[in-house]
């Protein structure tokens, strides 16, 4: 190898080091051009000073260097000695090489600095934020619902880890938040990386969060869908690396997770402590239980957000020795749901006739957490209670589903686990839903299952099914192969075309919407019931991320097990006219049952007269019809 070769591959190491090694580089070659320069104009051209006496070493170096570094010396310091002047014109030439190298170099510097910046690679410095790690359409509403509920927290702030450009993160997060949170007050950090990636994870300051949101990828990166499988796989690599990263410390850890399979995997990977949000069970669960029971969407939107009464987790020690029955009544502001037990158990509710213990903490519907106050007395009229009757056995009932979801055979399960005996389903969806589902039929305890095939936007297939002659009607999502604003556009048509065919006759809807502006636009003069999924998954998340004790709550409300949210007539509990809701709350605890609102049409005059209305205060004055519901905490 030669010598040239050799130099060669030093400059190129030298180069390769980066700016601060140009730059030493050049501060070398500026050196070395100083001083020859100096030394060649002291031997043979030296300058003199104002009093003809010749300029020391000193003197003359630091003349070449001015030389070098500005080109306008020439000629400016008054000596006319022609060799003098061509090895200045030498040294300038030779320094114009170098400043232009130098202005190179920290041009490039400085553009690499702005491309980290933009890129978003530096380390956060926060302290008790909230970490996001993904991105997908539910981050939008999970920032929306957070920024709520970090209103009056001051310097609150959300960190967003995602492999996507951070130019365009803050762009479509401010442009979000400033059209839907006005006067928020939350910062939006966004870093660019992988969740997967143990290196990335340690841009977020993980060990100084309160909470890590992991959501699951809608997308890969060259825009085509993600399947389930694909979806978990993904998170299950981030929870990996999560536990990897914090192995020395505790996360609140609030995970998405699509295939209900994965679960088990998952479990193992974060242990208990972790919330795992199930969102393929959890909207089916939902659009199931809604379906079934008009107004009951609005009291699930209504404990789910940060903007209105949501359920708190709170100890109460002067409630010891107080049967629950009767601690019902001491909160007048607030709905007590139930009791976690000292050692964790979940009682929603309890026995209605058990006390309260030492340790004990209440489960209630409230404003806030500081508003799960004692401050209500009794505001009963005995009067107004109405008989209770025989419970009504359950009937047969017809249902139809429309549209071929991706996660219909859970539908149809929970579906089948609400149902009297001899009831029937009625499927209509795009494809062969006959072959795809053909092995669920069996399954089937309750409802006999006709599946058949059909564009649910036609109107000719819908009106060959008889519409009017179901009980309840479900609008799916058929998200295969489409974009969320072609589903959504989808159900918008198949709901326009039920609207009209069910005129004379109307049926209870329920229809599952991607997209919350989707839902303003089909809801537009209509009262029909719309499950949100993508928004309504973010606020589970999002309150779990604020309260884990909710967790276990949310889980046990939503299941089929136990008790669940039941929208009756009001004529079960009280008789027609003017009364309290704690007379309501009272006629319920003789049913078994908690009172926790109640949906009244056209009280008032009111437009939304069918809105549902969730912790009423005790001592409130309603005038109820016979056609008003009251929302309760019953079992079916």
């Amino acid at each position: 190898m030669s010598w040239k070769d050799r130099l060669r591959y030093k400059f190129d190491n030298v180069m390769a080091r980066g700016v601060a090694a140009q730059v030493l580089l050049l501060a070398v070659v500026t050196a070395a051009l100083v001083v020859v320069g100096a030394a060649a104009t002291f031997v043979l051209a030296r300058p003199q000073d104002d009093a003809g006496a010749d300029d020391n070493a000193l003197q003359v170096m630091w003349l070449t260097l001015m030389h070098a570094l500005d080109p306008g010396m020439i000629g400016g310091d008054g000596v006319t000695e022609w060799v003098y002047l061509l090895l200045m014109l030498a040294v300038t030439i030779g320094g114009i090489f170098v400043v232009s190298a130098l202005i190179g170099v920290l041009n490039q510097g400085f553009g690499e600095r702005l491309e980290d910046l933009r890129r978003g690679r530096s380390r956060v410095v926060e302290h008790g934020h909230t970490v996001i790690l993904g991105w997908s359409t539910k981050i939008f509403p999970l920032l929306s619902e957070l920024a709520e509920a970090n209103r009056n927290v001051r310097g609150a702030c959300v960190v967003v880890l995602a492999d996507r450009d951070k130019v365009e993160m803050d762009s479509e997060i401010a442009a979000f938040l400033a059209a839907t949170a006005e006067g928020t007050s939350l910062r939006v950090v966004t870093r660019r990386g992988e969740a997967q990636s143990v290196d990335d994870l340690a841009l977020v300051a993980l060990d100084r969060c309160k909470a890590v949101v992991v959501l699951a990828p809608e997308r890969h990166p060259d825009g085509t869908a993600t399947t389930p499988s694909e979806a978990d796989a993904v998170v299950l690599k981030t929870l990996l690396a999560l536990r990897k990263v914090t192995a020395d410390h505790a996360l609140h850890l609030v995970t998405e997770i699509v295939d209900e399979r994965t679960a088990p995997v998952a479990r193992m990977v974060v242990g208990d402590a972790a919330a795992l949000v199930l969102t393929g069970p959890l909207v089916s669960r939902l659009l199931v239980q809604t379906g079934r029971q008009s107004g009951l969407s609005d009291v699930y939107g209504e404990l789910l957000d940060f903007a209105g009464s949501e359920i708190y987790v709170t100890p109460e020690p002067r409630l010891a020795g107080v049967p629950f029955r009767d601690a019902v009544h001491r909160y007048g502001s607030s709905t007590l749901l139930g009791v976690v037990t000292a050692d964790g158990t979940l009682l929603l509710p309890p026995d209605l006739d058990r006390p309260f213990a030492a340790g004990d903490q209440v489960v209630a519907i409230s404003e806030d957490d500081d508003t799960v106050v004692l401050d209500g007395t009794p505001h009963v009229d005995e009067t107004a209670i109405a008989v209770v009757g025989p419970p009504r056995a359950p009937e047969a009932e017809r249902t139809l589903v429309l549209g071929a979801s991706p996660r219909l055979d859970l539908i149809l399960r929970e579906l089948d686990g609400f149902m009297a005996p001899g009831s029937a389903i009625v499927v209509v969806g795009e494809g062969r839903p006959d072959v795809a589902l053909a092995g669920l039929a069996p399954q089937l305890v309750h409802a006999t299952l006709d599946l058949r095939p059909g564009d649910v936007t036609d109107r000719s297939v819908l009106d060959g099914l008889d519409v009017g002659g179901f009980d309840h009607v479900i609008v799916l999502s058929e998200t295969d192969g489409r974009s969320q604003d072609m589903a959504d556009a989808r159900t918008i048509v198949a709901l326009l075309h039920l609207r009209d065919i069910t005129r004379d006759a109307p049926v209870p809807v329920i229809s599952e919407i991607l997209d919350a502006r989707n839902r303003d636009l089909a809801s537009t003069g209509e009262r029909d019931d719309f499950i949100v999924s993508n928004r309504l998954v973010s606020l589970v998340m999002s309150q779990i991320a604020e309260n884990p004790h909710l967790a276990a709550v949310l889980d046990e409300l939503m299941s089929k097990q136990g008790h669940e949210l039941y929208v009756r007539p009001v004529t079960d509990y009280v008789t027609p006219g003017e009364v309290t809701f704690g007379t309501v709350c009272e006629a319920a605890l003789r049913r078994g049952e908690i009172a926790i609102g109640y949906r009244s049409v056209g009280r008032n005059g009111q437009e939304d007269g069918l809105a549902a209305i969730v912790n009423p205060a005790k001592g409130t004055r309603l005038t109820f019809t016979a056609d008003d519901k009251v929302v309760v905490l019953a079992e079916a």
